[in-house]
This record gives structure tokens, C-alpha cells and sequence, in this order.
């Protein structure tokens, strides 16, 4: 956005900065069973040695069927976390990383074209999700 002082991207890389991705993706659930299902037997692929009922005691709710739909596709976990530490000899340090799953977000993103990467603070957490 013109004008916006808050924009960055263009800071200079320097030795010692701390870099933070905040990465947010959207999905709507259009077969909760089949999507447990899905996760339960993935779960299982991703440790071989979980019989169907640890798995299903696991992957008990939508934040667990998507953490393991997402370390199979590489995104969270060993798997993502490995790929990165291969760029520490490029001089980047991985640190750690934290996920949250946030249920019936009351400005879901779009699906591309838009995706709404310009409408307000996509990363602000509603009011309901700051009450004690």
C-alpha cells in the first residue's frame, strides 16, 4: 500500500537479525469424518508402530487432524525442520517455531486470486480469542 509506513521487506540483511514468518493459511472442513479418517491413517503412516486406536486417541480434533495433515505435507515438523537446517551453512540459523489453530475465524481468507492479503491485520486474533 502506498504510503504505509508499516510495510517492510526492503530492510538490509545483516549479520545477528532476528527474521519472523508469520504465515497464515485458511481451509474449511467439507467432510469432517473422511478428514479424520484421513488424518488418523496419515498419522499412522508418519509413525508405523501406532496401532488404529493410539492414532485415533491422537488425532481426536481439528487441530490435530490439521498439525498432521500439515507435517505430512512437510510444512510443520521434522521434515520442514530438516530441509531448513540444510541452509545452515548458507548462514541462516533455524529457531523455533509455534502453531496455533484458530476455529471459526470470523474473516476467513480467500482462496487465490485475492486472498485477501490486503484487507487489515490478517494475523490480529478476534476479541473472543484474547478473553480469559
Amino acid at each position: 500500500m502506498p504510503g504505509d509506513d508499516s510495510t517492510i521487506g526492503d530492510d538490509p540483511l545483516v549479520d545477528g537479525m532476528a527474521l519472523s514468518l508469520r504465515l497464515r493459511r485458511d481451509f474449511t472442513v467439507t467432510d469432517a469424518d473422511h478428514l479424520l479418517t484421513a488424518a488418523r491413517r496419515i498419522y499412522r503412516e508418519l509413525d508405523p508402530d501406532t496401532s488404529a486406536a493410539e492414532a485415533a486417541g491422537t488425532v481426536s480434533c481439528a487441530a490435530d487432524a490439521l498439525f498432521v495433515i500439515l507435517e505430512h505435507a512437510g510444512l510443520l515438523g521434522d521434515a520442514a525442520d530438516d530441509r531448513l537446517s540444510g541452509h545452515a551453512v548458507d548462514g541462516l540459523a533455524v529457531g523455533g517455531w509455534r502453531a496455533q489453530i484458530v476455529v471459526d475465524e470470523p474473516a476467513p481468507l480467500s482462496p487465490e486470486p485475492r486472498s485477501d492479503c490486503l484487507r487489515g491485520d490478517v494475523f490480529a486474533l478476534s476479541p473472543r480469542d484474547h478473553e480469559d
